[in-house]
């Protein structure tokens, strides 16, 4: 594992605190827009909202997932199963961040969006060009992501620490393989007859729902395998992917059955806000895989300045 400086360790340190905080603000302000809207009946709160402050969060995110994944990728040495992991993480991040660009700036008709300043016949075709590809990203960021709990698996298992699922874990499991199955039957066999729809881009987007899946069997397995090694920054690091993971599948079937009208109103809209909570999960994990990285650093940084002292020749 390479060293670091450890001035870096305080101001990693706080970034959890600081997502958690500025998650909370944000959500606070998405909740005072939607109350405004069922007060006032004009869905334009709701709409800047999610154009403007919620557009940023989301983006900002994926961009603090993306730098610290990798720091992470490179704070691990040649040979450590941990880097070319955490070296799939970060390309999975930079997956997640070009598609939130495309999707909640690119595909939008807000100020943020640079296409605004071109003539009009050219910007409708690059924002809807935009709108159609930004979804694509979802299944290339899973798929990366598959791969890199891959290699974190196989250091759990190497390293004696592999862990079992208890009963809770596989109700999760079962619910979102449950929404999976009948999103297949209902919407990718049942309008055909039992033959999928041709075209690329439409089967791809059909893979999200499986890579989930696996993810979150993926995350599940890693968070007991850490856990055996107690409640500290590595546990809270994959306690974070877990629940980014999670609450990507509840935000996937709230939109299922939001389209299926299963939802009241209050829930449709409280099923907008999950998006956030796995954004901000998803850069805690790195930050605090990061957090550990340097405080191991420091604490032996510390430990070879003492054993240096120690071992210095006194005056005599």
């Amino acid at each position: 594992m390479h060293s670091e400086p450890s001035d870096a360790e305080p101001r990693i340190a706080n970034l959890p605190r600081l997502i958690f905080l500025i998650a909370a603000a944000v959500i606070i302000v998405g909740v005072a827009a939607a109350l405004a809207w069922w007060r006032t009946g004009d869905f334009v709160w709701v709409q800047r909202f999610f154009s403007y402050p919620g557009a940023l969060f989301l983006v900002a995110c994926s961009t603090a997932q993306f730098c610290l994944s990798v720091q992470c990728w490179r704070h691990f040495s040649p040979g450590d199963l941990l880097r070319p992991a955490w070296f799939l993480i970060s390309l999975s991040a930079l997956a997640q961040l070009t598609g939130g660009v495309v999707t909640q700036v690119l595909a939008t008709e807000s100020r943020l969006n640079p296409l605004t300043a071109l003539p009009a016949p050219l910007k409708q075709t690059l924002v809807r060009w935009a709108a159609e590809s930004g979804p694509l990203f979802s299944p290339v960021y899973m798929l990366f992501l598959v791969f890199g709990l891959f290699y974190v698996l196989k250091a759990c298992r190497q390293n004696g620490i592999l862990g079992r699922f208890r009963a809770v874990d596989m109700l999760l499991l079962g619910v979102v393989a449950a929404y999976t199955v009948d999103f297949f039957a209902t919407v990718v066999l049942a309008p055909h007859r039992g033959v999928p729809e041709s075209g690329g881009q439409k089967i791809l987007s059909w893979t999200s729902d499986p890579l989930l899946c696996i993810l979150l069997f993926q995350a599940i397995l890693i968070r007991r395998s850490v856990a055996n090694m107690g409640r500290g920054l590595i546990a809270r690091c994959w306690l974070s992917f877990t629940a980014a993971i999670f609450a990507t599948s509840v935000g996937d079937i709230g939109l299922w059955a939001w389209s299926r009208g299963y939802l009241p109103v209050f829930l449709q809209a409280a099923s907008w806000y999950v998006w956030f909570l796995a954004s901000a999960a998803y850069a805690l994990g790195p930050a605090y895989q990061l957090q550990a990285i340097l405080h191991a650093t420091a604490r032996g940084t510390r430990r070879e300045r003492m054993d240096l002292a120690v071992a210095a020749p006194h005056p005599t």
